[in-house]
């Protein structure tokens, strides 16, 4: 339930549940996170999901698919190609519309596809209603910046979609320095109307992370992948000083229990309308939930 005491809560980053043997758990992913929970192995379902989101008053989220594979480092994992696409797509339209109102939807696309990964943004948006698209570029194996990725940047920015993109040391043992947070610089400046969407804030290089928030409007900043009570200082002093509306709460189910992601997330220590934003308002507004 939501009063004046707890604002909202959006989820900004919900992984589609994996099909039983869908996916192999990445080790190293598993020994970071130390995490009893069997969610991130599959089996659990969308219902799952939604009786949790009831249960710990998650009113809506994101709800993401990004086709990969777990490769060796220099391996891209990155599942490409029109059919790989509609597949998901399919699926995350079908869940949206068995449960109105409560998902908007994201789906990862390859931008070493170039013109064709434009024409996978518009099928996308058009035809199945995605919201958001995403890209990992430890999975795609080229930087966040690369001339291979302006294509499918200029289709999102044609077609109103959002873009997020990870940055900072992946979790994953894949190369970091394709997502070193300033390397989002010269894409805001290249794409002013294009929302992007920094995803992991950006470690080490956080301080890289608030001088893109700063320093862009049209560049914010999800927590998903942190676990709340650890979010750096420097992020948490940026949204209660600077500017409330950039910074959104995520859970990234299943690699934090959405209940952990809660609980933390409503004991941050920010105030008014940094508050109300992290937990839920920034990023209805920024992708359009309920306008």
């Amino acid at each position: 339930m939501t009063t004046a005491a707890e604002p909202a809560v959006f989820d900004a980053w919900i992984n589609l549940p994996y099909l039983p043997g869908e996916v192999t758990p990445d080790p190293s992913v598993v020994a970071r996170f130390k995490r009893g929970n069997s969610a991130y192995e599959g089996g659990e379902t969308i219902a799952d999901v939604v009786a949790e989101m009831d249960r710990l008053g998650v009113e809506a989220g994101v709800l993401t698919k990004v086709p990969r594979d777990i490769t060796p480092p220099y391996v891209h994992g990155t599942k490409s190609g029109e059919q790989v696409l509609r597949d998901t797509c399919e699926r995350l339209a079908k869940i949206a519309a068995d449960h109105p109102g409560r998902f908007l939807t994201s789906v990862g696309i390859d931008p070493r596809l170039g013109y064709e990964a434009a024409k996978h943004v518009r099928i996308a948006v058009r035809e199945y209603g995605i919201t958001c698209i995403r890209i990992i570029p430890m999975f795609t194996g080229i930087a966040i910046d690369d001339k291979l990725a302006y294509p499918l940047y200029t289709a999102a920015c044609d077609e109103g979609a959002v873009v997020s993109i990870n940055v900072g040391v992946p979790g994953p043992m894949k190369p970091a320095k394709l997502q070193r947070t300033i390397l989002i610089d010269e894409v805001a400046l290249a794409f002013p109307e294009l929302k992007l969407v920094m995803s992991h804030l950006g470690d080490p290089w956080i301080s890289e992370t608030v001088a893109m928030l700063i320093k862009h409007p049209n560049v914010f900043a999800m927590t998903a992948g942190w676990a709340p009570k650890y979010i750096p200082e420097e992020i948490l002093r940026f949204a209660e000083r600077r500017n409330p509306g950039k910074l959104m709460w995520a859970s990234d189910y299943p690699i934090l229990p959405i209940e952990r992601a809660v609980v933390e997330g409503r004991a941050v220590p920010l105030t008014g309308a940094a508050r109300e934003g992290y937990l839920g308002a920034n990023a209805r507004k920024v992708f359009g939930h309920g306008l």
